[in-house]
């Protein structure tokens, strides 16, 4: 993709429909200007045939996992087909072949390696084991897998549905699916796989990244030390075998983390600190507080919790203790609510932290009120508008998804861990200037704890 970051961010916003009429008008008349724009979204919009054949091979009926998670959330085919229609009008010659053709007077840089059920986006295009590839050539699977042999050594395992641009000997652009890289030659030490929201660097190791429809990136480590640069000018976060990180689409780099704990009332997390007295929403500083904005607080006839008590520095004493828990009940539409913190004033927030417990103590496949689900808004103004209207225009800014099942890569409860804790921070910078948090929770989380860190 040739595009800049915050053009392709509006086409994710449009095909999501969760572009305002302004940013609509904006991609619109942007790409009645730029060729290349046009070329982007229409590569993005024909991922869509392919998304449905995935998803329905890749149920899982025993196993409680919101199948529109957040790395296969595509929606709007009508909003896609409206723009098809509107672009084909601006230039007939757009529908263009994304084709491995050789170009005169360009090295070879890759090859195809094992190719297995693979099924192209492009019906005429025609591929097979040992065909060469050469810079900028840009490759769209619509399903099963893709060997690509660079000359420098490193290996990538390509993911349909994906869209990959080999861009060097030694890099390439995901732009869309998963990828699955080995760099353990000599000559592909440094590999760079670019995505829409970072860059991966290696460093003599194996990794996967991958990209969701609307940017979300991830990237697990799973041998060696990885590079995670979100932007130019950012210093790099080094990413060790074993973690996995997610970073967001859009201007500001925002990067989250999830780790399980050791189970114990400490709530022990190998790089995540435990549940704190130490921020700026603490209750004992009396800066903040927490509502239920919308839903129902699950509580029984001889206990209620108090929504205050996410903000008291600890989580949880033991692992099924509903008691110490705020979690809210599913309604009759599936919907479990949202929770407002107040802090108060509008502060420069460094980083949001949560944590959640929860295993059932005769019942080891109940435990998944651990898992959470939620996304988290910020609002600077003083006056809290009305929440029934939509966020987007009210003023709220999204800051990140939060899906610990999809974090965790969650099969079977078994790989659900029962004490888990999420960290959300910038890569550069603050998160942002708010007031307000909306957390618009998508599970039965059982919170032990929220801390938010920020001007003290």
């Amino acid at each position: 993709m040739k595009s800049s970051s915050e053009e392709l961010e509006l086409i994710r916003l449009y095909l999501d429909s969760q572009a305002t009429t302004e940013q609509i008008q904006l991609l619109e008349q942007k790409m009645l200007n730029d060729n290349q724009l046009r070329k982007d979204f229409l590569a993005y919009a024909r991922i869509d045939a392919a998304l449905p054949y995935t998803l329905n091979n890749k149920q899982n009926e025993n196993l409680e996992i919101n199948q529109k998670s957040i790395f296969f959330h595509w929606s709007s085919w009508v909003s896609i087909a409206a723009v098809l229609v509107f672009l084909f009008t601006v230039n007939t010659g757009l529908f263009y072949s994304a084709s491995t053709s050789k170009k005169p007077n360009l090295q070879t840089i890759a090859q195809f390696g094992k190719l297995e059920n693979c099924r192209w986006m492009d019906p005429n295009q025609h591929v097979s084991t040992g065909g060469t590839l050469q810079a900028n050539d840009r490759i769209e699977l619509s399903s099963g897998s893709a060997d690509i042999h660079f000359k420098t050594g490193a290996i990538i395992q390509l993911n349909g549905p994906a869209i990959i641009e080999l861009n060097t000997a030694n890099s390439a652009f995901l732009t869309l699916g998963r990828a699955a890289v080995i760099a353990d030659t000599e000559d592909s030490q440094g590999f760079s796989l670019k995505t829409p929201s970072s860059t991966f660097v290696d460093l003599g190791t194996a990794f996967t990244a991958a990209v969701a429809p609307d940017g979300l990136s991830r990237l697990d480590v799973t041998q060696g030390e990885v590079n995670l640069i979100a932007e130019h000018g950012h210093t790099p976060r080094l990413i060790k075998a074993g973690e996995t990180m997610f970073v967001e689409p859009g201007k500001q780099k925002i990067l989250t983390r999830m780790e399980s704990g050791d189970e114990s009332k400490s709530f022990i997390f190998p790089t995540i600190q435990p549940p704190s007295h130490n921020d700026y929403a603490d209750a004992s500083r009396g800066n903040a507080k927490v509502i239920v904005g919308k839903g129902i607080l699950r509580k029984q006839s001889n206990w209620e919790v108090n929504p205050l008590s996410l903000l008291d520095g600890k989580g949880q004493s033991e692992p099924d203790s509903p008691q110490e828990s705020v979690f809210l009940e599913k309604d009759n539409k599936g919907k479990f609510g949202n929770l407002l913190i107040d802090l108060g004033k509008a502060i420069n927030i460094d980083k949001i932290n949560s944590y959640s417990w929860h295993q059932h103590q005769l019942i080891k496949k109940a435990n998944n009120r651990a898992t959470q689900k939620f996304t988290i808004y910020g609002l600077g103004n003083e006056e809290l508008p009305d929440l029934s209207i939509p966020l987007s225009n009210t003023g709220w800014k999204r800051i990140a998804r939060v899906n610990s099942d999809s974090f965790f890569d969650v099969k079977d409860y078994i790989d659900r861990p029962a004490q888990q804790a999420c960290s959300i921070f910038a890569s550069k910078g603050k998160i942002g200037y708010f007031r307000y948090l909306l957390i618009e929770v998508h599970g039965p989380t059982f919170f032990g704890e929220i801390d938010v860190f920020g001007d003290q």
